[in-house]
């Protein structure tokens, strides 16, 4: 199971890292049509295929990725060759004094001395701008110097100078490619809003803990409904605490989906079902088959909850919506993981928040009335 190795993130817990992952996937994944497009024409080759590559291809949100040294796009011609794509953007060009490239993805040491990989182009993309460039690393080599980036750390890094790297720069003249950089900062605004459920349901338990001490109550968590099995792993996970047997927890929650209408209630369930997931060091193969079958039911609630609703209107309130964007946040993170590590008869996820009713107008939404933060 790709999870076991959460506890080896030290500063973030593990669905923190997983939306901060998922910032650099939502990229990869919205890009990946247009470089396919940028590579046919330049190599004359409509069969050329693109597909995101490396330890994180499919599953963006797995711990090793970090240490991953793989480039993120793999190219293949019609003819068989291979070309390797490193992806990279800066948000915004004014300011910057430098355009910064890690060391270890421009080259490698042999012998003490850094040699410029020879088998892979920068596909870099500036948004404030709408412009990109393929840049080879013995580019970045001959025109960059190294140094330290504060923002990275203070980790080592070639860094070329503005005046070279903004004449290297190309324009989008088709408009696809501000198209795509909406959709990406659409996608962005909905991966933090529904984050914030989190910090919600902490404040909400943590009143009703204190309100229990104020008013000399017994404060009660019933594990034997969906809402005391919630608050259950909720408060184990808050404790970095888990059930001696994931697996049985998990099927013993399974059932208690019926009945479950409101999009709170999908939210919370779907917490307790992916923090006993990813505490399962092997899936069993009844696990696998009713875990299947319990995210097809909640997709398929989701989705017509989506239809039968709009996804933004006057009657629904933005704490609403966030609870539905989590509920799918999560969803999209099991299925992938079922279908790519379980062999699961799933669709494979292509784009982040694809299950998502109207990602432009819940974005603006979110943005209009300042619920992002």
């Amino acid at each position: 199971m790709m999870y076991a190795q959460a506890s080896d993130i030290r500063s973030r817990t593990f669905l923190e890292y997983r939306r901060d992952m998922k910032k650099k996937a939502i990229a990869e994944l919205e890009f990946l049509p247009f470089l396919r497009g940028l590579l046919a024409e330049k190599y004359g080759d409509k069969s050329l295929r693109v597909a995101k590559h490396g330890v994180d291809a499919e599953l963006w949100f797995i711990p090793r990725a970090e240490l991953s040294r793989a480039p993120d796009y793999k190219a293949m011609r019609g003819d068989g060759g291979e070309l390797l794509y490193e992806f990279q953007y800066a948000e915004e060009a004014a300011g910057l004094a430098y355009f910064d490239f890690k060391v270890s993805k421009v080259g490698k040491k042999t012998k003490g001395a850094r040699t410029p990989h020879g088998d892979r182009e920068f596909f870099y993309v500036v948004k404030s701008e709408c412009k990109y460039a393929f840049i080879r690393p013995k580019w970045i080599m001959e025109k960059g110097k190294e140094g330290v980036v504060t923002a990275w750390g203070s980790r080592p890094a070639y860094r070329v100078p503005r005046k070279a790297f903004m004449n290297i720069l190309k324009k989008d003249s088709s408009g696809e490619m501000q198209k795509i950089i909406a959709a990406v900062n659409d996608k962005n605004t909905l991966l933090k809003f529904q984050h914030g459920f989190l910090d919600t349901e902490a404040e909400r338990m943590s009143r009703r803990l204190r309100q229990g001490v104020d008013k000399k109550k017994i404060v009660k968590i019933m594990p034997k409904t969906p809402e005391g099995f919630y608050e259950t792993c909720f408060l184990l996970g808050k404790l970095d605490k888990a059930p001696g047997d994931p697996g049985a927890w998990m099927m013993r929650l399974m059932p208690m989906l019926d009945g479950l209408k409101t999009p709170a209630e999908w939210a919370r369930f779907v917490f307790a079902l992916d923090f006993l997931y990813t505490k399962i060091a092997d899936v069993r193969d009844g696990e696998k088959e009713a875990l299947v079958k319990i995210l097809k039911s909640l997709e398929s609630a989701v989705s017509e909850y989506q239809r039968a609703k709009a996804p933004v209107n006057r009657g629904k309130s933005a704490e609403e919506i966030r609870q539905v964007l989590f509920a799918i946040n999560l969803l999209e993170d099991l299925r992938q993981d079922a279908a790519v590590l379980l062999g699961a008869k799933l669709p494979k996820v292509k784009k982040i928040f694809e299950t998502a009713a109207n990602v432009p107008k819940i974005a603006k939404f979110i943005r209009d009335n300042n619920a992002a933060d």
